[in-house]
């Protein structure tokens, strides 16, 4: 339950995807311009294994063109001790209830169930509410297959301080504890359904994002990645769409601005119906892969 905070919820904000017109095999890097105006923009997974390093060679192409490095949120306060007791709240219950009460009896029954499964003492997760039994499972799946190195956003956050590039952010750490928190308001039953359908994938579907990822294979990302969200529109608005909306108001002022921007977000940001390039390519800008 004391796993390193930050890790979890940069690992559940990951992503993956993209529009068919752009093609295929290479890294998901992305260099988009208008006129003379250029901004470089990556599609990232937060959490890596041991043989991923070197990253591919187009995130360095980037970056070093790029004096400006943006990610989505502020990656080093985020790994404070301080701000991770803040988040706290977010993942644990504080009205009372626990998890067995705060959940109908047959989901409870059914995550039992699966923790049983998997030599988990159910007890031990009482404390944490869907949101936080969501992301502590996701992550030890992860970590049970190895992913336990650092993912792109830390790789290149710490190179980038390193290198005393300048430094940005599209979301406050507060705001995505803001946006994790609201994960099971609404249906913290259906949360928990969510939760256990894709660790029932688990295996195949880690691997098949990765591997897409690793190849820059942008159409079997969002054919893998996008059938995740299938039933759970609400939880595509909260993690994809508005959250893309938000940047997009401040992408299109790097364009003609001074400086070279680096733009580096969940890969699954970038694709999609309301993907970032997607909607770029719409206003008009040319997104050419690296």
């Amino acid at each position: 339950m004391k796993r390193k905070l930050s890790t979890i919820f940069t690992a559940m904000l990951a992503s993956v995807a993209l529009s068919a017109s752009i093609a295929v095999n290479a890294a998901p890097v992305f260099k988009v311009s208008k006129g003379d105006d250029v901004v470089y923009i990556g599609g990232t997974i937060h959490l890596l294994t041991e043989k991923d390093y070197p990253l591919q060679s187009e995130f360095d192409k980037a970056y070093a063109a790029a004096d400006e490095i943006y990610f989505e949120t502020d990656i080093g306060i985020m790994e404070e001790p301080s701000f991770q007791m803040k988040a706290v709240p977010y993942i644990t219950y504080q009205d009372g209830r626990n998890l067995q009460t705060g959940l109908k009896e047959e989901t409870f029954k059914r995550l039992d169930a699966y923790m049983q499964s998997k030599g988990l003492p159910t007890q031990q997760f009482l404390p944490l509410n869907p949101t936080g039994v969501m992301l502590t499972l996701t992550i030890m799946q992860y970590q049970a297959m190895g992913f336990t190195a650092q993912g792109v956003d830390d790789f290149y956050f710490k190179k980038a301080t390193a290198d005393s590039k300048t430094i940005g952010w599209f979301e406050s750490p507060e705001e995505q504890l803001a946006i994790i928190g609201s994960f099971g308001n609404e249906d913290p039953d259906g949360l928990i359904d969510y939760t256990l359908e894709e660790l029932a994938r688990g295996p195949e579907l880690i691997n098949a994002l990765h591997d897409s990822w690793r190849a820059g294979d942008m159409d079997k990302l969002v054919e893998v990645g996008m059938e995740s969200f299938d039933e759970y529109d609400a939880l595509y608005d909260s993690l994809i769409r508005n959250r893309n909306d938000a940047w997009m108001a401040e992408i299109e002022p790097m364009f003609g601005d001074e400086g070279t921007e680096l733009i580096l977000v969940g890969a699954l940001h970038l694709p999609g119906p309301d993907g970032v390039l997607t909607q770029l390519e719409k206003k008009g800008y040319k997104v050419e892969k690296l």
